[in-house]
């Protein structure tokens, strides 16, 4: 009976092992992905369904910066300023899975073979009680996140990829927001990507 335990933790270990050294390799891989990409300029076009009082459909439309390593804003030109402002508020906290680890505890909570769901609790306290992150195994792209805050509400996305220049990057998300006083759907794409466009650090200020 002992050897027959041995034998199975011995296993268990070996199995555990196995898909830590499978997530490590996947982290890796989100990390190393366009690798000669610094920066970009986009066009995103959302639509904002609120679904709370006042239910209306608000069409947001602006220019989106990215540059690395982990600097994101979205200056929304159309629409109700008060939705653009939350929408650019869960844009400019999405890290790059490169600096995962140094803005979160990361852990994994489950691998089917195709998809890797993580969990990143922040290493500073804010608003965010932790994220879940599900990534896919092949591509090596964050395919949902879902931000679950302290307050008991949440937002999730769904993010499409697509081929720009030889990088891979998101071209359609679907999301949902759920918060006290606050529900919605989001549906969005982003297009007319600009690669390594020059950008200065005075572009982020104001985030």
């Amino acid at each position: 009976m002992k050897y027959a335990i041995a034998v199975l933790t011995l296993a268990a270990l070996g199995l555990w092992g196995s898909r830590a050294g499978a997530a490590d390799d996947l982290l890796g891989r989100m990390a190393a992905l366009n690798p000669n990409l610094h920066s970009f300029t986009a066009t995103m076009d959302a639509n904002v369904a609120l679904k709370s009082f006042p239910v209306l459909s608000v069409q947001l439309v602006g220019p989106y910066y990215h540059k690395e390593p982990d600097q994101n804003k979205i200056v929304f030109t159309s629409g109700v300023p008060a939705v653009a402002d939350q929408f650019d508020k869960l844009y400019a906290h999405i890290q790059s899975p490169s600096h995962w680890h140094d803005v979160y505890t990361v852990s994994v909570v489950s691998d089917d073979g195709t998809v890797t769901t993580f969990r990143l609790v922040p290493r500073k306290h804010g608003n965010v009680d932790h994220i879940d992150a599900r990534a896919s195994d092949k591509t090596a792209t964050v395919v949902w996140m879902r931000w679950n805050y302290d307050n008991g509400g949440y937002a999730e996305m769904n993010s499409r990829y697509g081929q720009v220049e030889g990088n891979v990057l998101v071209t359609s998300q679907t999301g949902h927001v759920q918060e006290p006083g606050y529900t919605a759907d989001i549906t969005s794409t982003i297009d007319n990507y600009q690669i390594n466009a020059p950008l200065s650090d005075g572009v982020f200020a104001s985030q």
